[in-house]
């Protein structure tokens, strides 16, 4: 049997930390989860308490503004001048309109009480004359429910009264004469700005309802005025004010938040009022979520401190070893930069000494390695460079071209002027190949190269051959020198150059999702699969190394060294169809890429002045 003690000196000292810090935070992630849970459990007691304040506000506020508009309406009735017109009889209609004229009350009221937005007399006597604010109480209004009650009790009551498309709260006061006869109503409407104030500053959805539910004002969607919430109407009781958190599921507002009802019975009266205060159970768990998620932040930094505290009480076992093991790890990663020191004298500070050691013999054998294969390099470059330069020197240009105008003078003179149209264009495309320096070239300028080799291969084919060149890019846009013709050149000798007739070469220059494309489209007989899968490897390795078919990957290669691995030639090709091959280049070129590279653009400025695909 392994004696613990000795097991735990056979682990190793990742897994002993890994020990040590299960050890540290255990307690501590236990204790965060009870914390949590009594944390999350306070906040819902707030946020209902809370909600029971608020309520218990809007109770106050809203039994104050049913208050002052009931005494404002007992008001208007004690006035002299509305006991004058119930209790006299006017003889005709210009009594009525004296009165009216001369009577202020109900706008002086009006104006000095916002929260009633209207005061409407219904008079149901013989002769009445109606007026803005006096009515007659015809047979739509007698036949209201609102006034039937009014017509069979004595006490002003509270209503919902839908008028002009919407729905009011009113107070209904019955109009009695000095008889003690009943002769009309007296509707007071509050004010639609009354709810807008009361709910102003405050952040949760409220609803106002009367008697058994009716709602009189909502600001939560779904719940519209005039509708009735079922769940808590017969839970009131008269004479009765109170708040309490709403528990029954039954009710609308219930499923949509976290409800509070407050409710009254205003002056004893049988007028239920109650408000609920909603606040949508998204921003009730988003509240606790979010306190949660400090709390989780808060664990979090406590556990990462005792891994803290554990690696730094056991660090002093295992900082040098592992500061030697991470040296190792540069060393085999390539990194011979060994410049740390390590401290004392024990045994892995001789081990440490003794790899820079290693270190060093390595790093002067690869220098030496190295100086040689780039003097070896530099060497075959050097003599490439001055293999080409001696190839390109046995040509005079001069007298070249002085040869080549004097045949095109001589078939001139002698009336065959195709002949010398051919000397010419021959002539301007020598030159151009025997004038590509080390530079950046127009787009023009590779066009008119290209347009020129063109014209040669359509003299040499005739009727067999037709081309067509479309450029919507910039001609002034810079790009490397013979990119296009040797592509030009693939089509024909690979694509149309064994076609009987109708042979056709499209070149299309257009930009595409912030790049310039070069599109070249043959008709011809399309690619093999066999050979196409050989060709899309040189292009993918950039293989120039066979000598043979290197005129498309020269292009690729050229094209990947100066702008980047993003761009290059990709092919496209159908059996019998023809193919189409796509150069990207970027939409703007740096036009000294050229210049920074220039012992690379000799080695392929070789290949491509030679060898052709």
């Amino acid at each position: 049997m392994i004696n613990p003690i000795q097991k735990l000196l056979n682990t190793k000292f990742r897994n002993k930390l890994v020990f040590m810090c299960i050890t540290a935070v255990v307690p501590v992630t236990l204790a965060g989860v009870f914390l949590l849970y009594n944390l999350a459990d306070t906040i819902k007691v707030n946020a209902e308490n809370e909600s029971i304040s608020t309520a218990d506000s809007l109770r106050t506020r809203l039994n104050d503004i049913i208050l002052t508009i009931s005494n404002v309406s007992e008001r208007v009735l004690q006035s002299s001048k509305i006991k004058e017109l119930l209790n006299n009889e006017f003889v005709n209609q210009d009594e009525y309109f004296n009165y009216y004229m001369q009577d202020q009350v109900i706008p002086e009221f009006l104006d000095a009480y916002s929260q009633i937005e209207d005061i409407t007399f219904y008079i149901d006597m013989d002769g009445f004359v109606a007026n803005s604010n006096f009515k007659n109480a015809d047979e739509s209004v007698c036949n209201t429910y609102w006034y039937k009650e009014a017509m069979e009790s004595d006490l002003a009551k509270w209503q919902i009264i839908y008028s002009n498309d919407e729905y009011r709260l009113c107070r209904i006061s019955p109009l009695k004469n000095k008889n003690g006869g009943f002769c009309g109503t007296m509707v007071s409407s509050v004010s639609p700005k009354v709810y807008s104030e009361l709910t102003e500053n405050i952040d949760y959805g409220v609803v106002f309802s009367i008697s058994q539910g009716v709602v009189f004002y909502s600001d939560i969607p779904g719940i519209d005025t005039g509708s009735v919430l079922d769940g808590e109407k017969n839970n009131f009781y008269y004479g009765i004010s109170g708040s309490k958190l709403l528990e029954d599921d039954s009710n609308r507002l219930n499923k949509i938040g976290h409800t509070v009802i407050s409710y009254f019975d205003y002056g004893n009266t049988g007028n239920l009022f109650q408000i609920y205060v909603l606040k949508p159970y998204s921003l009730f768990n988003d509240e606790i979520n979010n306190v949660i998620f400090i709390y989780i932040w808060y664990i979090f930094l406590c556990i990462v401190l005792s891994v803290l505290i554990t690696i730094l009480f056991s660090s002093m076992f295992s900082r040098r070893i592992q500061f030697l093991k991470n040296q190792m790890h540069k060393v085999t990663a390539g990194n011979f930069a060994l410049n740390e020191e390590i401290r004392g004298t024990d045994e892995i500070f001789e081990l440490y000494q003794d790899l820079k050691k290693m270190v060093d013999s390595m790093q002067t054998l690869i220098n030496d390695a190295y100086e040689s294969k780039i003097q070896s390099e530099s060497f075959k470059l050097n003599q490439v460079e001055a293999e080409f330069k001696a190839l390109a020197s046995q040509i005079n240009p001069h007298f070249l071209y002085n040869t080549l105008e004097t045949i095109r003078m001589k078939a001139y003179c002698n009336d065959d002027k195709e002949t010398a149209d051919l000397v010419k264009k021959l002539g301007k495309f020598m030159r151009r190949c025997l004038e590509v320096k080390d530079g950046m070239v127009t787009l023009e300028s590779e066009l008119e190269f290209t347009k020129s080799y063109l014209e040669l291969q359509a003299a040499r084919f005739g009727d067999r051959v037709s081309y067509s060149i479309y450029c919507e890019v910039d001609r002034s846009y810079k790009i490397l020198p013979l990119i296009i013709q040797p592509i030009v050149e693939n089509a024909f000798v690979h694509g149309i150059e064994g076609e009987k007739a109708n042979g056709k070469i499209d070149i299309k220059v257009f930009y595409r999702s912030g790049k310039v494309i070069i599109e070249v489209s043959d008709n011809g007989q399309g690619i093999p699969a066999d050979k196409l899968r050989e060709l899309l490897a040189k292009l993918e390795k950039n293989d120039t190394s066979s000598g043979k078919s290197i005129g498309l990957t020269n292009v690729n290669k050229r094209i990947k060294m100066y702008h980047g691995e993003q761009y290059g030639l990709t092919v496209e090709t159908t059996l019998g169809h023809g193919t189409t091959i796509r150069t990207t280049l970027p939409k703007k070129a740096d036009e000294n890429v050229m210049k920074r590279l220039p012992e690379k653009y000799s080695e392929i400025s070789e290949n491509i002045s030679s060898k052709r695909l």
